[in-house]
């Protein structure tokens, strides 16, 4: 019954997505601090982010996993690019990465013809690293992206929950930090967030876009989202080793 009713849910989202946005922010409080402390500019790894894949079966909506319909095409193209997009800014606010611009990255990647499949190998990202300057590439895995509801309230034009409905929006991702010029895996970083709401509206589509405009909204799936990369960003950082150009001037001022 739910797989039948499942394509319904899920058209009606996409039309939703044309709608006004209705979703509810979630309190900013949420919003997790990072637990890494920022670092010299100096000190500071050059990292380039590609697109984060989405591994099979990690979405679930209402339940059930959306891939192999169509009116779910696009879908995880969308979440992967959103994704890595907040990674990106999320990077940057920690104060422990600078950080490439990803337009300049995927441009890179579609000239060399690299990571075409949506799959970035470390050598093929490193080549494109390399290109544009980066010392390090962090290749990100969606590796559970799910959202629940539970209550009495409909789902109408496109809106997940409702009045007497709380939405459950639950994140996990993990980074592998790969060393632009040899490849050599220098850092993982892993995370997982759950936020969720009462008497909340959430127009999924529109949210997930969002993501990949570069936002850093306040719903219970941005808040999701963003905690579970602070929680990679801050485990990943903590793993990485020092920077040599840094450890180099340390060295020769003590000298």
């Amino acid at each position: 019954m739910l797989r039948a009713t499942f394509p319904l849910i899920l058209s009606v989202l996409l039309v939703g997505a044309c709608a006004p946005a209705t979703e509810t922010p979630a309190p900013e409080r949420d919003l997790v601090p990072f637990e890494v402390q920022p670092i010299p500019r100096e000190a500071r790894w050059v990292i380039a982010v590609p697109d984060f894949a989405v591994r099979a079966g990690s979405v679930r909506i209402a339940g059930e996993d959306p891939s192999g319909l169509e009116e779910a095409e696009g879908f995880e193209n969308e979440l992967g690019r959103g994704v890595g997009d907040i990674f990106m800014t999320e990077a940057f606010r920690s104060g422990r990465f600078v950080v490439t611009e990803r337009e300049q990255l995927a441009a890179v990647l579609q000239e060399q013809d690299l990571g075409l499949s949506g799959r970035v190998d470390p050598e093929s990202a490193a080549e494109a690293g390399r290109i544009l300057g980066a010392e390090v590439l962090v290749l990100g895995s969606v590796t559970e992206f799910g959202v629940t509801t539970t209550g009495g309230g409909g789902r109408l034009f496109g809106i997940i929950g409702g009045s007497a409905e709380t939405v459950t929006a639950r994140v996990s991702v993990d980074v592998r930090m790969v060393d632009a010029v040899t490849a050599e895996l220098l850092a993982i970083g892993v995370g997982t967030a759950e936020a969720s709401q009462s008497n909340v509206r959430i127009d999924l589509w529109n949210i997930v876009r969002g993501l990949g405009a570069g936002r850093s909204g306040t719903t219970i799936i941005d808040i999701a989202v963003r905690n579970a990369i602070r929680s990679a960003i801050d485990e990943g950082a903590r793993a990485l080793p020092e920077k040599r150009s840094a450890a180099a001037g340390d060295g020769g001022s003590g000298g």
